[in-house]
């Protein structure tokens, strides 16, 4: 599944990576001291050791996920899929993803199908400060608060092809499906950095990015064999299954081979809003807000699986471990004594550290009807691996 140049290019990192640390200071007389390890530098969406992506913005571009739009367009690119999926409701019962590309100079060739803009969206791009790409937007009215008004509060920096002049030649359409015009537009992602260098948005950016071990591991005790999530009661479900041998999750929900390393399955409130008039057409749409107060969740990786909770703290999505045992109890005793009337400081669970690689982010309800279902996973033995003849 996974090709053979991305398992060399991993092997050429890592060499690359020993060489480089491997220099040595001498102190003389055949007295020699090791150089100072270098800070660890990582692409902050992936964990992956790299610094191409060191300092720079990310751009977060809205895809299409009804049936007409599947495959999607750079989704299974096998150097340049998007280094974050993440998907959630938008309305009717349908859902749509946000993908994310820690370096704008690494976007696909090809992305789409896109869709217009959703006030939830907006808001998950500014939780990894992304420039945010996008065709079209919803407008407010009749008491809905749309992308329009949440642009304009928030100050975001975004690329609308329904407003842009385009000078770059971003944004293109392919009519070879044979489906309507909507289902057609795409970005050449060669075009996105002079397209936001046109905008003269900022490109350097100091979001901390999530937390990443420095290698693979169990995320706990339970596993993980395949994973089907609800969105919503209104929505259809997604099934992911692990892949012991390239050690990912794989969905064929797409049309098309789509692997993540990372599942992470977040449970958050929202509420549905009616608005009538729906492009001046007299009927109505009714639009998924979500409230991204934090809430619980769960992270899929290796086989494994663990229970979580996630909150935006400073502005970042942040995800912790649930309160271990020793962490329960000592909240329990400055609970018992805290004076009346005195506020009680809330011991936080340990932050979780991701496993390197791209990551898939499921955006659930957690009060209309989301959830979801897991089968346990037995890892092969070593016996079932081996394949000689003991009767030689």
């Amino acid at each position: 599944m996974r090709n053979k140049a991305k398992r060399l290019g991993s092997l050429m990192l890592v060499l690359a990576l020993l060489i480089g640390t491997s220099s040595v200071v001498l102190t003389g007389c055949g007295d020699k001291e090791t150089a100072e390890e270098p800070e660890r530098v990582y692409n902050r969406l992936t964990g992956d050791e790299t610094n191409t992506a060191e300092g720079k913005r990310s751009v977060a571009i809205v895809v299409e996920n009804t049936a007409a739009a599947r495959p999607q367009w750079g989704i299974d690119d096998d150097e340049k899929s998007p280094d974050i999926i993440l998907h959630g409701e938008v309305e009717g019962g349908i859902t749509r993803m946000l993908w994310f590309y820690s370096d704008m100079e690494q976007v696909a060739d090809k992305v789409g199908p896109l869709r217009s803009a959703r006030p939830p969206y907006i808001r998950f791009s500014e939780l990894f400060d992304s420039v945010f790409i996008h065709w079209g937007q919803s407008h407010s009215g009749d008491g809905y608060v749309g992308a329009t008004t949440v642009f304009k509060n928030d100050d975001v920096d975004h690329i609308n092809q329904m407003t842009d002049t385009d000078s770059v030649g971003l944004f293109g359409r392919d009519t070879s499906r044979a489906v309507s015009s909507e289902h057609t537009g795409y970005l050449d992602g060669s075009k996105v950095k002079d397209a936001i260098k046109d905008k003269g948005f900022r490109t350097e950016s100091d979001y901390k990015g999530l937390t990443f071990a420095e290698k693979t591991g169990d995320m706990g005790k339970d596993t993980c064999g395949s994973l089907t999530l609800k969105w919503s009661s209104r929505t259809e479900d997604i099934t992911w299954k692990y892949d012991e041998e390239d050690n990912c999750y794989t969905s064929e929900n797409f049309r098309t081979d789509v692997d993540r390393d990372n599942l992470i399955v977040l449970f958050d409130k929202t509420d549905y809003q009616t608005k009538s008039n729906y492009q001046g057409a007299g009927g109505a749409v009714t639009y998924c807000n979500y409230d991204l107060g934090g809430g619980k969740g769960y992270v899929i990786s290796n086989g494994t699986m663990c229970e979580i909770t996630w909150a935006v703290e400073d502005g970042n999505l942040v995800l912790r471990h649930l309160l271990t045992e020793e962490q329960k109890e000592e909240q329990k005793k400055l609970e018992e004594e805290a004076e009346d009337g005195e506020e009680v400081e809330k011991i936080l669970g340990n932050i979780v550290e991701l496993n390197p690689g791209k990551s898939w982010i499921g955006w659930a309800s957690s009060n209309n009807g989301g959830k979801i279902s897991t089968t346990p996973y037995e890892k092969k033995s070593e016996a079932d691996d081996d394949d000689s003849d003991d009767d030689e």
